[in-house]
């Protein structure tokens, strides 16, 4: 009676939503992101055309995409009755950083991705290993560009990081700022802008209630 009944609705939902050709996987959104990345998040993806939708593996597919370097972060999901979405957060890029001849963009994780012109746009030059033993330094690197006002961020040519507690700035006109560590990038950042105002060759706020500068000859 009912139970079968029940047994039966369900069984034919169950064919249906997983196996039959009323509710297939036809076409994929992407969000996020305009072109030519949303192109290169669709190939990405490899979502399989033509299979129930219920039994796509987004799992699989989120891997996928987030092997784009481009990509910082993806959410997939299924818009019922026949679309994959996907929801992507692209990298921001916040400085450059030199790599096999060529400027890669650096974003505030020192994750390297891109392309950036020859001439970068108004973004800080990072000096820092290229290689995945990088990642920290070029993360310390973006804190600290990051931390940096306008006027400041100007005046430097590059953020130099051999570790990442050993950071350095080289001003345009050949003056070095030795910074430390990321950390109190903001109060450091404050106290540099007051002794930019005092002639010097080198400048020290690693420890910024103590900073150090030595005068110009």
């Amino acid at each position: 009676g009912l139970v079968v009944a029940v047994v039966a609705v369900l069984g034919a939902v169950t064919w249906v939503v997983g196996y039959s050709d009323l509710l297939v996987l036809d076409r994929v959104q992407v969000t996020g992101v305009e072109e030519p990345l949303s192109d290169t998040v669709v190939q990405a993806a490899d979502a399989p055309l033509g299979e129930p939708l219920a039994r796509v593996d987004t799992g699989a597919v989120a891997e996928r995409v987030k092997a784009i370097p481009d990509v910082a972060a993806v959410v997939v999901g299924r818009s019922w009755p026949d679309a994959l979405t996907l929801q992507v957060t692209a990298r921001v890029p916040l400085a450059v950083v030199g790599a096999d001849d060529a400027w890669r963009y650096v974003d505030a994780q020192g994750v390297l991705f891109g392309q950036a012109p020859p001439e970068p746009d108004q973004l800080p030059v990072v000096l820092a290993p290229a290689g995945e033993s990088g990642v920290e330094q070029r993360a310390a690197a973006v804190a600290v560009a990051v931390s940096l006002p306008d006027d400041v961020r100007a005046e430097v040519e590059r953020i130099e990081a051999s570790s990442p507690v050993e950071v350095r700035l080289v001003l345009r006109d050949g003056r070095r700022v030795v910074w430390g560590s990321e950390e109190e990038s903001e109060r450091k950042a404050e106290v540099l802008a007051v002794l930019l105002q005092t002639p010097a060759t080198d400048y020290d706020v690693s420890v910024p209630d103590r900073p150090t500068l030595r005068p110009a000859a």
